[in-house]
Formats: C-alpha cells, sequence, structure tokens
C-alpha cells in the first residue's frame, strides 16, 4: 500500500479528481492549503514587501503500490506540459500498516 500526496493549484482541482476517477480511486481525501513563496515572486522581477499567498489543494489517498504508481507516472507527464511554472506535484510513502 502507498500514500499518495497531490499538491495543486486551485485551477488544477478538476484534472486531479478526473486522475483520480481515471485510475479507480474512489476514496480520498482533499483539503484547500495556502502555498507561500517569494523567490517565485524574484524569479519574474519584483519582490513584494510581504509574501503573496498561493490558493491551492492537498488530496491524499491510500492505494494499492501499481495503481499509486500509474498515478505518479502521470503527474510526470502532466508536470512536464505545465507552462504555468506550478506544475502538480506528488508524493508517495509507503504505508507499513493499516487498519
Amino acid at each position: 500500500m502507498k500514500l499518495i500526496g497531490i499538491m495543486n493549484l486551485e485551477q488544477d482541482k478538476t484534472t486531479v479528481r478526473k486522475l483520480f476517477e481515471k485510475h479507480g480511486v474512489q476514496i480520498y481525501s482533499e483539503t484547500d492549503i495556502t502555498g507561500h513563496t517569494v523567490t517565485t515572486l524574484e524569479k519574474y522581477g519584483w519582490r513584494p514587501s510581504t509574501d503573496v499567498p498561493v490558493y491551492s489543494s492537498l488530496c491524499f489517498a491510500i492505494i494499492a503500490d501499481e495503481r499509486a504508481e500509474e498515478i505518479m507516472n502521470e503527474i510526470t507527464r502532466l508536470s512536464r506540459t505545465d507552462a504555468s511554472g506550478h506544475p502538480i506535484r506528488a508524493f508517495q510513502v509507503d504505508v507499513e500498516r493499516m487498519i
């Protein structure tokens, strides 16, 4: 079993939900998060006096190893074609035991 977490911008929520549906993930959790970055803003030539929040989501699910591999591979493909500079990101962790 694997725990996968997917972080995405607000506008990519539908993409992530469709990804779960495509791979048969029927149970997952989703929460809104606020990301913070100053270095991204510096990259574009200006720096505000305060941090600018980035509205995002974090979705996570505990799924079979094979399904996790499929989803991670698809997120890799999606991130390669993302032109926004804020691709969907994901992590995967082994689940030793689940009750």
